[in-house]
């Protein structure tokens, strides 16, 4: 639990971006899944990526140094989220994907907008969702590891809302315009 409470404590809004995007990738290595830093990586792509399952991804363009009273998402930001979901449409074609921009509001100025759909994971998501994290471990670190089969540890990820139909849609609201 120090380690996730570590991990956790840098998926906060003011942290610096490698650390946030340094943990985001490493809890969900904990949850189980395979995750890339394509932009660390390779220069390109987005900050995070997470293979939830078969032809099945969680792209995440993070924002967490935004000041959160910032009203809008700016021009930048949002053909930054553009120009990743081109690269994934370019390397991974014919796969579903959830794009996600965390940052602390849905609404795009009216220079910029998204070619494709895009959520947002405001402070209210985020902090659900690490909470809900937390609760996980939390239940994980109280049974014995030998009873820890696959469907317990599914039945685990359920009842604390991670599962992958969770992780692509609770966790988000959708972007808005400057005219909503």
């Amino acid at each position: 639990m120090l380690r996730v409470n570590d991990i956790l404590s840098r998926l906060t809004f003011g942290a610096r971006a490698e650390r946030f995007e340094s943990a985001l990738d490493e809890i969900g290595q904990a949850l189980g899944f395979e995750c890339q830093r394509p932009d660390k990586q390779w220069g390109q792509g987005p900050d995070n990526l997470w293979g939830l399952r078969d032809g099945e991804y969680l792209l995440f363009e993070c924002k967490s140094e935004v000041d959160i009273k910032r009203a809008e998402i700016n021009k930048k930001e949002s053909g930054q989220m553009n120009n990743s979901c081109a690269w994934f449409k370019r390397l991974y074609s014919g796969t579903k994907v959830t794009n996600i921009m965390i940052i602390s509001t849905p609404k795009v100025c009216a220079g910029g907008g998204f070619n494709d759909t895009v959520e947002i994971m405001r402070t209210k998501e985020l902090s659900r969702f690490v909470e809900n994290i937390r609760n996980f471990f939390e239940e994980v670190r109280s049974f014995d590891v030998h009873d820890l089969s696959e469907a317990k540890i599914q039945e685990l990820l359920d009842s604390n809302s991670l599962s992958v139909d969770s992780l692509t849609g609770d966790y988000s609201t959708a972007a808005r315009s400057p005219e909503d």
